[in-house]
């Protein structure tokens, strides 16, 4: 079995090359019916802000869109990011927890920022996102920046952002049904309804999922809801009121060294926002008021409930056809309590100001520089700066190089709670260096590149204690190098069939726990009429349990496919085929404890499902 799937690898990524380019980089032309697709720029609201294309960014950004989600069958958010160049997710299976890693960092969420519409949706208390609370039953695309971005999104933008963006109704009403039956006795459903009449709109999910789990004491059951109003009150002001309710339940099966017949986590996480946008020529205003609060109870004893709110101010003003200067203030307050122990509350808070400017000069140059300013409850004062050129060398090229610096205070876990918190800890800091190309080496052909180096100091981690108790420590273990390269590859030769590849590449020193060195990712897509094939394949290498590359994994391929097909303009059925070649492979997860360990992942699984509109 091995030697066929070391052998399909070089077909998969040799079709993908000859074909590849996905969805996101395809501009359809419906009036057309010959001639092949172009490549389309795309567009981002996170990078920078204000809406400008990715190939005009000097940082790395990647956007996915419906489509794309789609295409790799994801069952949260942010497990749709694991095929996206310089990103791995720490996963314990198809359900529950799929911590990502931006460039090998991540750490559970809280060196990142995970954001749904442009606000934080995090843990008070551990600073963690609990990824399992973000189902895709609204979510319309998610953009990803790697690398430092702590001038636009403070403290937790260390390894990159995630901006999750929800859905926003069309003129009219709608409604449409999913549901889906597979192996493990895994059931799916989900309810949208959406409508735009006016000044007005609305739109609410509800979704449910439930799986027995591929090995004992795995199950999972999950709820979600959202709800979402809009009114336009005119001369360019808008609002927005979000709110959304998750409640799931996971049984955790333990790493395979120590396997576990107890374990569970119950989560109750929800959020509310108020958000005011102006649009007026030459200045745009944005507000956001937000409220993200949770309810936990684990296996262990631990019971907590907690919160992490603030409010976003941001403006940014057109100086000139060629000259945007953007301004913002970013106030967060988190906290929780803890019903057993450690009994006790705890709260932190931090905020922020900076200045963002973006000139373009003489058509070519796109010259950008920022600076934030933090203030911490625990720290003080930090200073984060960000400077970036883009040169466009042609119609069909940019060259791009950026310098940033990012910082992360430690959270309430690290410095309180439990024998390994320690008070004394400082906060991390980490410069990145990165240059980049992006290439259209023709309207159906392009490639990019960008190489980085990431330097950072006071590492906090969980490492053996000096004074001898307890055993392990939260503790600043000290700098680190982190380089890399990440190369795409998109064509899109027929208007039937599209696809993309790419390669990441990661030296990460001693610190190898959890980080592949080694990542190819690879995406086909076939359209014919009412029927549509998603392939794609990820080979990882390089990969350690522990650092200084002790305790090699397997290096491993997993290959997913996918087919639609449209009844009639309202119905349509599909099928997933998961591990297409049966691969036998382990993934790392960093938790907490004796969690953190080897988990072994799901075999082939097939799932059945249809899709309704009315």
């Amino acid at each position: 079995m091995k030697k066929t799937i070391l052998a399909s690898l070089p077909v998969l990524l040799f079709a993908a090359s000859m074909t590849a380019a996905g969805m996101d980089g395809i501009e359809k032309d419906d009036k057309a019916e010959t001639g092949a697709p172009r490549v389309r720029h795309e567009v981002t609201v996170t990078a920078a802000p204000v809406l400008k294309e990715v190939k005009d960014c000097s940082t790395s950004v990647s956007v996915m869109d419906e489509t794309d989600i789609l295409a790799v069958r994801p069952l949260n958010a942010l497990g749709a990011l694991t095929h996206l160049p310089g990103i791995f997710a720490h996963r314990t299976g198809d359900f529950g927890r799929t911590d990502i890693e931006i460039r090998g960092l991540g750490q559970r969420g809280q060196r990142l920022a995970v954001l749904v519409d442009g606000r934080p949706e995090k843990m008070g208390i551990f600073g963690c996102a609990v990824t399992h609370a973000y189902p895709l039953d609204n979510v319309e695309r998610i953009e990803v920046v790697r690398g430092p971005s702590s001038v636009l999104y403070g403290p937790d933008a260390a390894g990159g952002v995630v901006n999750i963006l929800t859905r926003k109704p069309t003129e009219g009403f709608g409604t449409d049904l999913t549901a889906a039956y597979g192996g493990y006795r895994t059931m799916s459903l989900n309810l949208r309804h959406g409508a735009k009449t006016g000044k007005a709109d609305y739109f609410f999910t509800a979704d449910r999922l439930t799986s027995d789990g591929h090995v004992p004491h795995s199950s999972y059951r999950g709820s979600s809801f959202t709800g979402r109003l809009g009114y336009e009150l005119g001369s360019g002001l808008s609002l927005r009121l979000q709110a959304k309710y998750f409640d799931g339940h996971k049984n955790e099966p333990g790493p395979v060294h120590h396997p576990s017949l107890v374990s569970w986590n119950d989560y109750r996480r929800g959020s509310v926002s108020f958000q005011m946008n102006g649009n007026w020529d030459p200045a745009d205003l944005s507000l956001i008021l937000y409220n993200d609060f949770g309810d936990h109870e684990f296996s262990d004893g631990w019971n907590s409930r907690d919160h992490y709110n603030g409010a976003i101010a941001r403006m940014t003003v057109k100086l000139s056809p060629s000259h945007n200067l953007s301004c913002g203030v970013d106030a967060r307050f988190l906290g929780g309590r803890s019903y057993n122990s450690p009994r006790g509350s705890w709260n932190k808070s931090d905020v922020g100001v900076y200045a963002y400017d973006e000139f373009v000069l003489g058509r070519r140059w796109i010259l950008s520089a920022g600076l934030r300013g933090d203030k911490d409850s625990q720290f003080g004062w930090e200073a984060t700066p960000q400077a970036g050129i883009v040169f466009r060398a042609g119609a069909s090229t940019s060259l791009r190089v950026s310098v940033s610096k990012a910082y992360r205070s430690p959270h309430i876990n690290e410095l309180y709670l439990f024998p390994a918190s320690n008070p004394d800890l400082e906060p991390e800091r980490f410069w990145n260096h990165e240059i980049g190309i992006d290439q259209a080496v023709s309207d159906t052909v392009s490639v990019s590149a960008a190489f980085f180096r990431m330097t950072g100091s006071n590492l906090i981690e969980q490492a053996p204690n000096p004074a001898g108790f307890p055993r392990y420590r939260f503790l600043n273990t000290g700098a680190f190098t982190f380089n890399g390269v990440e190369v795409g590859l998109s064509v899109s030769p027929f208007r039937s069939m599209t696809g993309k590849i790419s390669y990441s590449y990661l030296d990460a020193g001693d610190l190898t726990k959890g980080r592949p060195g080694q990542k190819i990712d690879a995406d086909v897509r076939w359209r014919s009429g009412r029927f549509q094939a998603f392939f794609n394949a990820q080979h990882v290498s390089r990969y350690y349990a522990q650092n200084k590359k002790a305790l090699r994994i397997p290096s491993y391929v997993l290959a997913n496919a996918r087919f639609e097909f449209s009844v009639t303009r309202r119905i349509g059925v599909f099928a997933d085929i998961n591990n297409v070649f049966a691969e036998d492979y382990l993934i790392y997860a960093d938790l907490s404890g004796q969690a953190a360990g080897l988990y072994q992942m799901p075999g082939r699984n097939l799932h059945f499902g249809f899709r309704t509109r009315f």
